[in-house]
């Protein structure tokens, strides 16, 4: 059993040194939205996956956002419109005063 957490974490520390850093992770995942990245470091963010959740997460994210927006935009103008309706300002202003009477 040692041996076998001994075999992951000497893998583990291998793929910290061989692959790109978290910050430059992060850069990498945007980039490759918006290009091709090369083979040999495409490579590298996978093996960086396998031992990063946090990595992984934020490409999954970054993939989800960008699926998601043009979706977003074409339905913008069925969103409600920021602040709040004159009834809910009216039940706000009641219970301010509400509160101030007691």
């Amino acid at each position: 059993m040692k041996f076998l957490e001994s075999l992951k974490t000497r893998w583990v520390v291998w793929v910290w040194n061989h692959t790109p850093n978290c910050a430059e992770m992060s850069k990498l995942a945007s980039q490759a939205l918006d290009r091709e990245l090369p083979l040999g470091l495409r490579l590298e963010m996978q093996l960086h996956h396998l031992v990063c959740c946090w990595c992984r997460r934020y490409a999954k994210q970054l993939q989800f956002l960008r699926k998601a927006a043009p979706r977003l935009n074409a339905r913008f103008g069925e969103l409600p419109s920021r602040g709040l309706s004159a009834g809910a300002r009216r039940r706000i202003v009641e219970q301010i005063q509400n509160v101030q009477v007691e």
